[in-house]
Protein backbone atom coordinates (compact mmCIF):
# COMPACT_ATOMS: atom_id res chain seq x y z
CA UNK A 1 0.00 0.00 0.00
CA UNK A 2 1.34 3.60 -0.58
CA UNK A 3 1.35 6.31 1.66
CA UNK A 4 -2.19 7.20 1.78
CA UNK A 5 -3.52 4.15 2.45
CA UNK A 6 -0.93 3.11 4.72
CA UNK A 7 -2.37 6.65 6.68
CA UNK A 8 -5.63 5.66 6.64
CA UNK A 9 -5.23 2.13 7.76
CA UNK A 10 -2.90 3.31 10.73
CA UNK A 11 -4.20 6.63 11.73
CA UNK A 12 -0.95 8.32 11.50
CA UNK A 13 -0.11 11.44 9.68
CA UNK A 14 2.03 11.24 6.46
CA UNK A 15 4.51 13.49 8.46
CA UNK A 16 4.64 11.14 11.40
CA UNK A 17 4.77 8.18 9.05
CA UNK A 18 7.59 9.87 6.68
CA UNK A 19 9.16 10.82 10.55
CA UNK A 20 9.45 7.16 11.27
CA UNK A 21 11.10 6.17 7.96
CA UNK A 22 13.67 8.44 8.03
CA UNK A 23 14.13 7.33 11.84
CA UNK A 24 14.35 3.90 10.63
CA UNK A 25 11.63 2.48 12.78
CA UNK A 26 9.54 1.76 9.40
CA UNK A 27 11.04 0.46 6.26
CA UNK A 28 8.84 0.08 3.40
CA UNK A 29 10.21 -0.64 0.51
CA UNK A 30 11.11 1.64 -2.39
CA UNK A 31 10.08 1.35 -5.98
CA UNK A 32 10.45 3.27 -8.87
CA UNK A 33 7.42 4.57 -11.31
CA UNK A 34 8.97 6.60 -14.25
CA UNK A 35 11.16 9.44 -12.28
CA UNK A 36 9.38 9.28 -9.05
CA UNK A 37 10.11 7.09 -6.42
CA UNK A 38 7.37 5.92 -4.05
CA UNK A 39 7.24 3.55 -0.93
CA UNK A 40 5.07 0.21 -0.36
CA UNK A 41 4.58 -0.06 2.96
CA UNK A 42 3.05 -4.27 4.17
CA UNK A 43 0.72 -5.51 7.23
CA UNK A 44 4.40 -6.57 8.67
CA UNK A 45 4.70 -1.89 8.45
CA UNK A 46 1.24 -1.43 9.87
CA UNK A 47 1.78 -3.97 12.96
CA UNK A 48 5.09 -2.21 13.69
CA UNK A 49 3.31 1.31 13.31
CA UNK A 50 0.69 0.07 16.01
CA UNK A 51 4.02 -1.84 18.42
CA UNK A 52 5.14 2.29 17.84
CA UNK A 53 2.20 3.74 18.80
CA UNK A 54 1.64 1.98 21.76
CA UNK A 55 5.13 2.21 23.06
CA UNK A 56 4.47 6.05 23.04
CA UNK A 57 1.35 5.82 24.17
CA UNK A 58 3.20 4.02 27.26
CA UNK A 59 5.66 6.91 27.59
CA UNK A 60 8.56 5.46 25.71
CA UNK A 61 10.92 8.17 23.67
CA UNK A 62 11.44 7.56 19.72
CA UNK A 63 15.09 6.95 20.73
CA UNK A 64 14.08 4.40 23.73
CA UNK A 65 11.92 2.73 20.97
CA UNK A 66 14.73 2.62 18.47
CA UNK A 67 17.37 0.89 21.02
CA UNK A 68 14.42 -1.79 21.82
CA UNK A 69 13.77 -2.32 18.03
CA UNK A 70 17.98 -3.14 17.66
CA UNK A 71 17.77 -5.00 20.93
CA UNK A 72 14.93 -6.98 18.81
CA UNK A 73 16.95 -7.07 15.93
CA UNK A 74 19.88 -8.16 17.20
CA UNK A 75 18.27 -10.81 18.80
CA UNK A 76 18.74 -9.70 22.41
CA UNK A 77 15.22 -9.32 23.31
CA UNK A 78 14.24 -12.38 24.81
CA UNK A 79 11.30 -12.65 27.10
CA UNK A 80 13.25 -11.51 30.40
CA UNK A 81 14.48 -8.25 28.57
CA UNK A 82 10.72 -7.91 28.10
CA UNK A 83 10.02 -8.36 31.48
CA UNK A 84 12.62 -5.70 32.77
CA UNK A 85 11.48 -3.02 30.20
CA UNK A 86 8.21 -3.64 31.58
CA UNK A 87 8.19 -3.59 34.60
CA UNK A 88 10.52 -0.67 34.32
CA UNK A 89 7.71 1.19 32.51
CA UNK A 90 5.07 0.09 34.74
CA UNK A 91 7.33 1.62 38.09
CA UNK A 92 7.45 5.07 36.11
CA UNK A 93 3.78 4.92 35.39
CA UNK A 94 3.19 4.42 38.86
CA UNK A 95 5.26 7.23 40.03
CA UNK A 96 3.01 9.69 37.28
CA UNK A 97 0.00 7.66 38.55
CA UNK A 98 1.04 8.97 42.32
CA UNK A 99 2.18 12.45 40.96
CA UNK A 100 -1.20 13.12 39.25
CA UNK A 101 -3.41 11.99 42.22
CA UNK A 102 -1.78 14.52 44.57
CA UNK A 103 -2.35 16.74 41.95
CA UNK A 104 -6.17 15.92 41.24
CA UNK A 105 -6.30 15.69 45.52
CA UNK A 106 -4.62 19.34 45.76
CA UNK A 107 -7.47 21.12 43.22
CA UNK A 108 -10.16 19.04 43.90
CA UNK A 109 -9.73 20.60 47.74
CA UNK A 110 -8.80 24.41 46.28
CA UNK A 111 -12.07 24.20 44.59
CA UNK A 112 -14.13 23.22 47.49
CA UNK A 113 -12.21 25.77 49.31
CA UNK A 114 -13.08 28.81 46.94
CA UNK A 115 -16.80 27.22 46.53
CA UNK A 116 -16.65 27.24 50.47
CA UNK A 117 -16.12 31.09 50.58
CA UNK A 118 -12.32 30.74 50.94
CA UNK A 119 -12.80 30.17 54.95
CA UNK A 120 -9.79 28.78 57.09
CA UNK A 121 -6.08 28.02 55.68
CA UNK A 122 -6.45 26.92 51.77
CA UNK A 123 -5.13 23.89 50.80
CA UNK A 124 -1.37 23.52 50.13
CA UNK A 125 0.10 21.86 47.31
CA UNK A 126 3.09 19.63 48.94
CA UNK A 127 5.44 19.97 46.00
CA UNK A 128 7.83 16.95 47.61
CA UNK A 129 5.11 14.08 46.33
CA UNK A 130 6.12 15.47 42.79
CA UNK A 131 9.47 15.50 42.85
CA UNK A 132 11.44 12.70 42.35
CA UNK A 133 14.47 14.61 44.67
CA UNK A 134 12.45 14.96 47.74
CA UNK A 135 12.13 18.50 47.79
CA UNK A 136 9.92 20.20 50.54
CA UNK A 137 8.52 22.91 48.95
CA UNK A 138 5.36 24.15 49.58
CA UNK A 139 3.60 26.09 46.98
CA UNK A 140 -0.55 27.36 47.55
CA UNK A 141 -2.12 28.11 44.74
CA UNK A 142 -2.91 32.13 44.93
CA UNK A 143 -6.38 32.86 44.39
CA UNK A 144 -8.47 36.29 43.57
CA UNK A 145 -8.95 38.52 46.32
CA UNK A 146 -12.82 39.29 46.59
CA UNK A 147 -13.89 42.83 46.09
CA UNK A 148 -10.97 44.07 44.15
Amino acid sequence: MLIAEFSRATGLTRDAIRFYVKRGLLTPSVGASGSNRYQRFDAADVQRAAIIQMAQALGFTIRQIQAMRDEFDGGHMDGARQLELMRERLAVLDQQAARLLTLRSYLASKIAWVEDGEQGEPPVLDLSALQPSGSTIECPMPTAKRGS
